[in-house]
């Protein structure tokens, strides 16, 4: 009897709390419909500068492919500490925006509250399954060929579907930009930077799987994805715990491309830029959160 009435009340306490939250979303989206001239302006110069990463991004690698494995060691530490200081807290935030979003029905779901991190397995999942559709589609007509793998490309077919992921993914990204500016300009300009590291990376990896195809066509229409993201914040400002459930999936397609290209292998990277790139970043965001406090 005492356990069953200690279930009870403990279920009327979460339900409690879930609504205190329920109302604290509803008064930041109603509180932040109308996007500010600034923050307009702020978020158009990031989506740009995404953009133009997207459009030079392969011609800056080669550039400094002297450097490469500390570069793409430097980039690693920065988005690895940028998963875990600031994108796996944001997917536990976002998990009061998903049980907005389906109020009434998410009760009925088995786990619900790991439902969020569904959506970022998602994220790590698809992209997961993207790579190694690429890979093994170079292998196979490297067998046919009789080619090395590394002179041979994906199919047509591959490159339309790792395209059309990496460019959701883009454009996910430049649509929450307005959210990171409007939590602080400096948290803004973290968030670009961690992520311009990472798209660098990312571009890598469809050149690297689909060569011509990607810097004749690839990069172009993929540069357009960050101002579409962006046009489409202003359109829809009030979409608020939409964006958070996206940064969920962001953080898990992030998470999935950190392991596969960034983190240093024992011959590829160098750990100490590495391990620099982590510290440096982790210690200014855990600054930052300092301050805010």
């Amino acid at each position: 009897m005492n356990k069953a009435r200690h279930r009870q009340l403990q279920s009327s306490s979460f339900h409690l709390i879930d609504g205190i939250k329920y109302i604290e979303v509803l008064y930041s989206i109603t509180s932040q419909e109308n996007m500010p001239e600034q923050t307009l302006l702020i978020t158009f110069i990031i989506a740009l500068i995404f953009s133009a990463v997207h459009l030079t991004a392969p011609r800056l690698y080669g550039l400094s492919e002297k450097y490469k494995k500390a570069v793409v060691s430097f980039s690693g530490g920065v988005a690895v500490a940028y998963v875990f200081f600031d994108l796996l807290p944001a997917i536990q935030e976002a998990a009061v925006h998903l049980r907005f979003l389906l109020r009434g029905s998410l009760d009925e779901i088995p786990l619900s509250e790991v439902a969020i991190f569904g959506v970022a397995f998602t994220g790590f999942l698809i992209f997961f399954i993207s790579e190694h559709a690429a890979l093994h589609s170079r292998r196979r007509t490297a067998t046919e060929t009789g080619q090395h793998i590394d002179s041979v490309a994906a199919s047509n077919g591959i490159f339309v579907i790792h395209f059309s992921i990496l460019s959701l993914l883009s454009l996910l990204i430049a649509y929450n930009l307005r959210f990171e500016v409007q939590t602080g300009l400096l948290q803004a300009v973290l968030f670009s930077f961690a992520l311009i590291l990472h798209f660098f990376g990312a571009d890598r990896t469809m050149e690297v799987h689909h060569r011509y195809l990607f810097n004749r066509y690839g990069r172009y229409f993929l540069s357009i994805m960050p101002l579409t993201g962006w046009s489409l914040s202003v359109l829809f400002p009030e979409r608020q715990s939409e964006a958070a459930v996206f940064l969920a999936f962001i953080a898990g397609a992030v998470l999935f491309n950190v392991i596969k290209d960034e983190v240093p292998g024992a011959e590829s990277g160098e750990p100490k830029f590495f391990i620099a790139g982590a510290l440096i970043y982790a210690a200014v965001l855990l600054l930052l959160l300092w301050m805010e406090r």
